[in-house]
């Protein structure tokens, strides 16, 4: 199936099927518990997808895990926002969502007709859909690729007077094939492609920094791929080279 980073927006266009992960709607209600107040970037992130869906004329949208944010439970905005934002979207096309970690209870308040997978995700023509955070069914075996969220990879740059800034990225790797086998009693060469998250305000993990802070990627899947050969690509397609490298 032809594939495609979306320039300038952390989506994959698989044909007509747009795939984003980690809309996270909701979390501006935890900044104000600590005293950040940031405005509701639902409807932003509906006038983004609006524009890409124009764009694309894409047929079917794929979310891939962390609709919500809040565990457990659901806040007030989120059972006002999130409905509506489903509601919108599947008038103008179907949606699928692959739950993630943040998305329990999700199912209890969202409209009829939005098919819900298993948190394990699901296999469609080669490709492999999962959050992230959960080991793939055995359906894994039969697929090529796999496609996650769940780590919100970003770069760390720094400059010459120590001033950071981070971007998100997306991550092309290659999961081990005994690994594979060891989980699943059978080899695979698989290849792994880890999503940036949809919502600006998410956060991330600086992946270039991840060795020096004794921390790691997220999720079994991210765990068993080769991370230092992994490509590393900015959102506007910059290639960055491999993560070792950088």
């Amino acid at each position: 199936m032809k594939m495609k980073f979306l320039t300038n927006e952390p989506v994959m266009l698989i044909e007509k099927t747009l795939v984003i992960a980690d809309l996270h709607i909701g979390i501006e209600y935890e900044f104000r518990k600590t005293g950040i107040r940031i405005p509701s970037q639902t409807e932003k992130m509906k006038e983004r997808i609006e524009k890409i869906l124009k764009e694309t004329k894409a047929k079917k949208i794929i979310l891939l895990g962390d609709v919500k944010h809040k565990v457990p439970g659901a806040s007030f905005q989120e059972l006002r926002e999130i409905p509506d934002f489903l509601e919108y979207f599947s008038k103008k096309t179907s949606i699928e969502i692959v739950p993630g970690n943040h998305d329990s209870g999700l199912k209890e308040f969202i409209p009829r007709g939005i098919k819900i997978h298993p948190s394990s995700g699901f296999l469609f023509k080669g490709l492999y859909f999962n959050h992230g955070h959960t080991w793939p069914s055995e359906d894994l075996l039969k697929a090529t690729t796999v496609i996650i969220g769940h780590s919100h990879p970003l770069i760390e740059f720094k400059d010459e007077l120590g001033f950071r800034f981070l971007e998100p990225v997306w991550v092309k790797a290659k999961l081990s094939p005994r690994k594979i086998k060891e989980k699943y009693g059978e080899e695979n060469e698989l290849k792994l492609i880890i999503m940036p998250a949809f919502n600006e305000f998410a956060g991330g993990m600086p992946i270039n920094k991840i060795s020096e802070g004794n921390k790691e990627f997220l999720g079994p899947l991210s765990k068993i791929a080769n991370m230092e050969t992994a490509e590393i690509y900015l959102l506007d397609g910059t290639f960055l080279g491999k993560l070792k490298n950088l």
